[in-house]
């Protein structure tokens, strides 16, 4: 196998570089089998990190070949360009600092807030109260979902990431969690700046439904109390679907007072390549059937209710 391996340390390079190294096959080899080797073998002090070898710590997961992988887990390829996790501080080699995510996860009270006494030892619970946190408690807080995240990638740092927001979600479900969430999901972890791409998901090793059972659950938790920009859009978006029957990018930004530098250059883009018409911000054509459309929202607002 060909490997090629990313090599920084930020204490003495100036840049990254990449070095190959070639590691013989074995049936049933790991990722991290064939950094071990070159480790071991090759005796190559490169910096990697691994714990418990077995899918449970999630401290070993790398980019190999773009995607991120846990190396105790995945197979080997015939050839891996292997590199650190995106989206966080390269330590050394493919070691990536962890304290960006643990400080916003601090941020965001991550333990249970007890506001009645617990109904008894062991506490009574039924099966249809956890639920709705059965996927999420499988999280193993490996960050390959940071790493594949493009909003992240775009450098905002307001944005707390799906894996925040798995753990944020968690808690927000709890029947027995009395903190605010919502707020904390709105104006804290910026819940609404997630774009629902579910880039997210497929790299996900305990294969979470991120968005359906994470994200969008804080998003309707959000909508009701948010109060950033981006609860203002939400807003402003239902409100301009129920009253046209379509979405409209200037009634919205008229409704929720988005009129930064950012949002006009958006604007006049959009308005170039006639998606944009912004005489429809103070006007616009119904769209037709939309009394039913209406009544779906209304019937469905009834039921979240």
């Amino acid at each position: 196998m060909h490997l090629r391996v990313y090599r920084f340390d930020p204490s003495v390079d100036r840049e990254p570089r990449y070095e190959s190294y070639e590691v013989p096959y074995q049936p049933r080899m790991r990722i991290m089998d064939a950094l071990d080797y070159v480790h071991e073998v090759l005796a190559v002090d490169i910096g990697y990190r691994w714990l418990c070898g077995s899918k449970k710590c999630g401290s070993c997961a790398v980019n190999v070949n773009g995607l991120p992988k846990l190396a105790c887990w995945e197979p080997v390829q015939e050839r891996m360009t292997i590199e650190p996790l995106s989206n966080l501080p390269v330590i050394r080699d493919l070691v990536t600092s962890r304290a960006p995510y643990e400080a916003a996860l601090a941020k965001i009270s991550p333990t249970l807030v007890r506001r009645t006494e617990y109904a008894g030892f062991p506490e009574p619970l039924k099966s249809t109260d956890v639920a709705p946190t059965a996927h999420l408690r499988e999280c193993i807080q490996c960050l390959a979902c940071q790493s594949a995240c493009p909003v992240l990638r775009t450098g905002d740092t307001d944005f707390a990431g799906p894996a925040l927001l798995v753990a944020l979600s968690e808690l927000a479900q709890d029947p027995r969690d009395g903190a605010e969430r919502a707020a904390l999901a709105s104006d804290v972890a910026n819940v609404f700046k997630c774009i629902s791409c579910y880039a997210c998901e497929p790299v996900c090793p305990a294969e979470i439904p991120i968005v359906r059972e994470a994200i969008e659950p804080l998003k309707r938790m959000a909508y009701r109390v948010g109060s950033t920009p981006g609860a203002r859009r939400a807003h402003a978006f239902l409100d301009t679907v129920k009253q046209r029957g379509y979405a409209n990018a200037a009634a919205v930004a008229a409704r929720s007072g988005d009129f930064g530098l950012g949002a006009l250059g958006v604007a006049l883009k959009m308005r170039r390549r006639g998606k944009l018409k912004f005489s429809d911000a103070l006007g616009g054509r119904a769209t037709p059937g939309l009394e039913g459309l209406r009544r779906t929202y209304e019937t469905s607002e009834k039921e979240d209710k």
